[in-house]
């Protein structure tokens, strides 16, 4: 199980997915299309900034003392739009990070870090763009 919400974006609330590095500068929106990776929706993201993001913050309790994600994403247009899929430890200060290239056709982007302890553990899943004024598609994003 998921540890995220709206992990399919199809609830029509974006919360609690919010905006975070650079966040002035990120546009963001769910938005229905038939093009969907699974169910009826994506989650539309741009930037004018290098390194602007979208995130979820989620407590992970108990073990395994890991936390695996993976979403798939695409390009909304023929150029490829370059980003990273991090997960963060807030409480230890540190991140892993898998770097990708979208294109037209969905791509399945997966990362994995160990966290620090076994008890509750203060997570971030941060979606960050290094191409500027492009859009991405997120879709199906699970953390557990």
């Amino acid at each position: 199980m998921s540890y995220l919400r709206n992990p399919s974006f199809e609830a029509p609330d974006i919360a609690p997915w919010t905006r975070m590095n650079q966040a002035a500068a990120v546009q963001y929106k769910i938005w229905g299309t038939s093009d969907a990776r699974s169910g009826g929706a994506v989650l539309v993201m741009s930037t004018s900034q290098m390194e602007g993001s979208v995130c979820q913050d989620f407590t992970a309790t108990g073990p395994p003392p890991s936390i695996s994600c993976f979403a798939w994403v695409r390009s909304a247009s023929q150029s490829p739009v370059k980003g990273a899929l991090a997960i963060w430890d807030l409480g230890a200060n540190r991140s892993v990070a898998a770097r990708f290239t979208a294109t037209p056709e969905w791509r399945l982007v997966t990362c994995t870090m160990d966290t620090a302890g076994s008890g509750p553990r203060q997570i971030r899943i941060e979606f960050y763009l290094r191409t500027t004024n492009h859009e991405l598609w997120i879709d199906s994003v699970n953390a557990f």
